[in-house]
């Protein structure tokens, strides 16, 4: 499946997430890949080594391309759930959406 993550972050009005720190609407690309790049653990248990490699192979799919990002139904599997450990709801849903729906 195709999808595109060069998105912004949408509040639950509608209104672009903007960073504090920068200005700037969140990106949800580079979003999810500063999480990915991040992440060592989920559930306070160490991730095993496949799944870090995996992971990082989608980041770089996620970086080069966040419009057309092509995911195998194991990598968008992957993607919701260390969106879900990562996001809260609202954050969570929207990446859950691109990655389900297209949206």
């Amino acid at each position: 499946m195709k999808v595109n993550f060069d998105k912004t972050f949408k509040d639950c009005f509608g209104n672009e997430v903007v960073n504090d720190k920068t200005g700037k609407a969140t990106n949800i690309a580079e979003s999810l890949c500063m999480v990915i790049f991040n992440l060592n653990s989920m559930g306070g248990v160490p991730l095993p080594p496949d799944n870090k490699y995996a992971l990082h192979k989608i980041c770089q799919k996620i970086a080069c391309s966040p419009g057309e990002v092509e995911l195998t139904t194991e990598e968008g599997t992957l993607l919701k759930e260390i969106a879900a450990e990562a996001y809260s709801c609202g954050a969570y849903g929207q990446v859950a959406d691109i990655i389900e729906n297209n949206v």
